[in-house]
């Protein structure tokens, strides 16, 4: 059973050589400290005409690398205003020059954020930084006679810090989602977007381990459901633990890894008699049910084909 304080190491940093004299340390019980985790939103206004090339769809984006883009990008072709941020004062420059580095480098890809280290003054430690661009406007200039696309171009740089770049990089697909649920509040009031923003490490990262301690020593059970796409049912239970349930299920599922005909013979199977497992909350000890005829069914369609 994964115990929840290795779980939470896993997450929250590299794996460190073992030293005897540290070994007899932890033995004795320590306070686990919570994850310090920041968010920053960063307005960017940039002129059309400053764009190398003509397409107008990327702006800055690209997905391909370009040593052009590089080399015709410099910090002058574009700003940054401050949307919202909880880093402290200090920090928040240094964050800017981070990412103004990085999008003087092109080092931004369309459609998914990218994670890097980055060294904070206010941190003991370099942190990781998820990073990417939110939609983009165009602002066309009313004067404007030339035939050439001209106006500006409006994106949000989006940020969330914490953990390390190691840890981060197993919930990258997490994070892409949750970043592209925010554009519906990037142009909401300050207060309504961070409300959505302060949550980002909860919901994208700490979900999988709440997962693990309410399900412990049946978390097969959910693993085999998300191997043959079984429905599961969670009664009795808060919408955040149903979220939680349906995002390991997402993440847990082999679909794309595994060769097609095998994922067609559980999509029969699962059509020709649809069973859903129920997972009640409210009982003392965690109740599933359905679960072994699930399991059966499950390794009776992935037994090798002679």
């Amino acid at each position: 059973m994964i115990s929840q304080s290795s779980l939470q190491e896993s997450v929250d940093g590299d794996d460190k050589e073992t030293d005897p004299e540290a070994d007899e340390a932890a033995e004795e019980p320590r306070e686990q400290r919570p994850t310090e985790t920041f968010y920053c939103v960063y307005r960017r206004l940039s002129s059309r005409s400053q764009l190398p090339g003509d397409d107008a769809e990327m702006g800055y984006r690209r997905s391909s690398s370009s040593d052009t883009f590089s080399k015709e990008m410099s910090a002058a072709d574009f700003s940054l205003s401050l949307v919202v941020t909880n880093l402290p004062t200090v920090a928040e420059p240094e964050l800017r020059g981070f990412i103004i580095k990085r999008l003087s480098k092109g080092a931004f890809f369309d459609g998914m954020g990218t994670i890097a280290t980055v060294e904070l003054s206010v941190t003991e430690q370099p942190v990781a930084c998820y990073y990417c661009l939110l939609h983009q406007n165009t602002i066309q200039e009313p004067d404007s006679s030339s035939s050439e696309a001209s106006g500006s171009v409006t994106d949000h740089v989006l940020c969330f810090l914490g953990s390390t770049e190691k840890a981060l990089e197993l919930f990258r697909i997490e994070l892409d989602k949750y970043a592209q649920g925010l554009e519906l509040y990037l142009e909401a009031e300050a207060d309504i977007l961070e409300a959505h923003l302060k949550s980002w490490y909860d919901e994208s990262v700490l979900y999988l381990q709440r997962v693990v301690q309410l399900f412990q020593e049946k978390l097969s059970v959910l693993l085999r459901a998300a191997l043959s796409h079984t429905l599961v049912e969670v009664k009795h239970a808060d919408n955040r633990t149903k979220q939680d349930v349906e995002r390991f299920l997402s993440v847990a599922s082999l679909q794309g890894l595994i060769q097609e005909d095998r994922v067609s013979t559980l999509s029969e199977a699962r059509s020709q008699e649809q069973q859903v497992i129920s997972v009640d909350c409210g009982e003392a000890t965690l109740v599933c049910h359905n679960a072994g005829e699930i399991y059966t069914r499950v390794r009776a369609n992935c037994e090798p084909q002679e």
